[in-house]
């Protein structure tokens, strides 16, 4: 089907003006006679213009995403990084060693209770007194996981980081 200028602009939702610019990049080849464009030919051509330049800018928008996506990658590990410095955050094999450490000082705390307190109460023969006993040295047992101290989980190693080396990394 042979169409004008006009009826291509209206077939493939563009302008006159944008069907001579491609022209004259050059699609849109005329007939023989110059005295019109074939439809078929010119639809095709404009449907593979449109998905070449579709193409072309997502793959800009793909690299753009890849490195928008990098740079929040990179935000993240900064605001960690920035967290442990300020004793909002710790290294899990740091808490894990911490966590055991204590524990089992609580244990060892507790199986000591039974000797050193059937010594203390042996003779006693007021029960409030002895409940006391037993309470005063529990709670004291007990104190010891309430305890928290950032710098103890970490081992210190805080101070020792190198905090230019950090920067440099980022």
């Amino acid at each position: 089907m042979i169409v004008n200028q006009k009826e291509l602009a209206q077939c493939l939702g563009i302008s006159t003006r944008q069907i001579r610019n491609l022209k004259q990049e050059g699609m849109f080849q005329t007939t023989k006679g110059g005295r019109g464009y074939i439809l078929e030919t010119c639809v095709q051509e404009y449907i593979n213009f449109k998905i070449n330049a579709e193409m072309g800018r997502s793959a800009s928008i793909s690299f753009e995403r890849i490195r928008a996506d990098h740079e929040e990658v990179k935000k993240n590990i900064s605001l960690l990084k920035l967290r442990r410095l300020r004793r909002e955050l710790h290294e899990a094999a740091d808490v894990e060693v911490f966590l055991s450490d204590m524990l089992i000082h609580f244990k060892n705390r507790l199986l000591a209770l039974p000797p050193k307190m059937a010594m203390q109460i042996a003779g006693e023969k007021d029960i409030n007194k002895i409940i006391q006993s037993l309470n005063k040295s529990i709670y004291e047992a007990l104190e010891e996981l309430s305890e928290y101290d950032p710098d103890e989980i970490d081992g210190l190693k805080i101070e020792s980081l190198d905090i230019e080396d950090e920067d440099e990394e980022l």
